[in-house]
């Protein structure tokens, strides 16, 4: 009988080192990385008083947190990793720039605290999905609508614009309700992926 020959995709030979590559080196997760690659930057111009280079920067690292989805959707290149590494380029991206903006603009502390420790929980979440289920969430129009709320708060208090600051605390509320209807929706997703809770009519 003639023996099977591995797969590439399942060896445990040396030869698994080009597949993982080809798996990780792909267009649109490079793009995510390119965001890390840009953090550094954004940063120094902050802490140096420098708010529309910084700002856009930001906006080059929003427009490729964009691009670096659809592209995987385009060209068929979306995977589990590509979704985990998005994630957490973004979760690292959006709590470095908060917790320099609560140093250098008086970004209210617990805002800052609120995202993060919302982050970090959705991350562990992941994980968890990950090891035990080999899948992960996706970023759903509560996501995405919450990113964006987030993406005006940093553009908020990085210009400071002394016009809009009487709408500091409007702002403020908004977000805080996103963080909290956010990560509500998350739990919903979390809980149905892991157990067998639904909600009243929902069918599995």
């Amino acid at each position: 009988m003639e023996a099977r020959k591995p797969d590439d995709r399942t060896s445990t030979s040396g030869n698994d080192s080009p597949y993982l590559a080809s798996r990780l080196v792909t267009l649109p997760n490079l793009l995510s990385l390119s965001r890390l690659l840009l953090l550094p930057i954004i940063l120094l111009l902050l802490v140096q008083r420098h708010p529309i280079p910084a700002l856009v920067l930001m906006a080059v690292s929003w427009i490729t947190d964009a691009l670096d989805g659809w592209l995987a959707r385009r060209l068929h290149l979306v995977s589990d990793l590509g979704r985990v590494l998005d994630h957490v380029v973004d979760k690292v991206w959006v709590g470095s720039v908060l917790v320099c903006l609560v140093a250098i603009a008086d970004l209210p502390l617990y805002l800052a605290a609120a995202v993060i420790g919302r982050d970090i929980l959705i991350l562990a979440g992941s994980a968890v999905l990950m090891r035990r289920h080999g899948s992960s969430v996706s970023s759903d129009i509560v996501g995405k609508v919450t990113g964006f709320t987030f993406a005006l708060l940093v553009a908020f208090y990085t210009l400071s614009i002394p016009q809009l600051l009487p709408y500091r605390n409007h702002v403020n509320l908004t977000v805080g309700v996103l963080i909290v209807v956010s990560f509500v929706n998350y739990l919903g997703v979390y809980l149905r992926k892991t157990t067998r809770f639904r909600l009243p009519g929902e069918t599995s």
